[in-house]
C-alpha cells in the first residue's frame, strides 16, 4: 500500500491524537457567556477546533474588529489554560496504535500548532504508556503548519529522514505541511473537520476513518 519504507509516524494533536472537543468548546462558551453572546452549538463548533482559538472565535463571532478579535483570542486562551483537562482524552484506538508502533520499533512524535504552554501539560496529563520521541509545539519555532519546518524539525529530532516519516492530521494545513516536507501524508477523517467531503481535495497520500486504520499501513 505504501511504496516506500516508513520508520516513524508523527501525529497532529487536537482531532488526531486527542479528543479535546469538550474542553475547547466549553471554554468558548464560558467566553461567549461572559460577553453576553449566544453560546455555540457543540457539534457545530467542534468542526473548527483544528483551526485553533482563532478558528473558534471566527466561527462564533464573525466580523469582529481586529483589536476585539485579538482580545477574544487572548481571553479564550486564558480560560482554556484553566479548563483544559476536564474531559480531554485519547481517541479510541490511539493507545493500541502507539503500543503497536513501539513494539515494531517505530518512532513516534507529536507536531501541533497548539502553543507549548498548553500542549505539553495536556500531553503529560494524558500519561502515555510510551512517551513520544519528540513534541514540536506551535511556538517551538517561529513558523507553524502549513509550513513544513515544524515537521522537518521533528524528523531531525528523532533522527529520521523525512522521506521515511508519515504525518497524520485532520486539517488541510497538516497535509500541506507533510507534502511539502516530503513525508507520507495521512488525513484523519475522524477528526474535527468542517466539510468531510473536501478531504479528497487535500491531496493526502492516504485517508483513515479511525486510528486503527493505521494498522493497514
Amino acid at each position: 500500500m505504501i511504496n516506500r519504507r516508513i520508520d516513524a509516524i508523527l501525529f497532529d494533536f487536537d482531532g488526531t491524537l486527542a479528543d479535546t472537543s469538550f474542553d475547547m468548546v466549553n471554554c468558548l462558551n464560558i467566553l461567549l457567556k461572559k460577553h453576553n453572546k449566544q453560546e455555540a452549538d457543540f457539534n457545530s463548533a467542534r468542526k473548527y477546533i483544528s483551526k485553533g482559538a482563532a478558528g473558534l472565535i471566527d466561527f462564533s463571532c464573525p466580523h469582529l474588529p481586529k483589536d476585539l478579535r485579538d482580545d477574544f483570542i487572548f481571553e479564550y486562551l486564558q480560560i482554556y489554560k484553566d479548563n483544559m483537562f476536564i474531559k480531554t482524552c485519547l481517541f479510541d484506538g490511539i493507545e493500541e496504535i502507539i503500543d503497536t508502533l513501539v513494539q515494531k520499533n517505530y518512532k513516534w512524535g507529536i507536531v501541533t500548532n497548539k502553543p507549548g504552554y498548553l500542549a505539553i501539560p495536556i500531553i503529560e496529563m494524558l500519561n502515555f504508556k510510551y512517551k513520544p520521541n519528540c513534541v514540536v509545539a506551535g511556538d517551538t519555532l517561529n513558523v507553524k503548519k502549513p509550513s513544513p519546518e515544524p515537521l522537518l524539525y521533528a524528523s531531525n529530532e528523532i533522527s529520521c529522514d523525512p522521506i521515511f516519516c508519515a504525518y497524520i492530521g485532520d486539517d488541510i494545513r497538516d497535509i500541506m505541511a507533510a507534502n511539502s516536507a516530503n513525508m507520507f501524508s495521512v488525513a484523519a477523517a475522524y477528526g474535527f473537520i468542517d466539510d468531510p467531503s473536501k478531504i479528497k481535495e487535500w491531496g493526502s497520500d492516504y485517508t483513515i476513518n479511525s486510528p486503527l486504520d493505521l494498522k493497514n499501513l
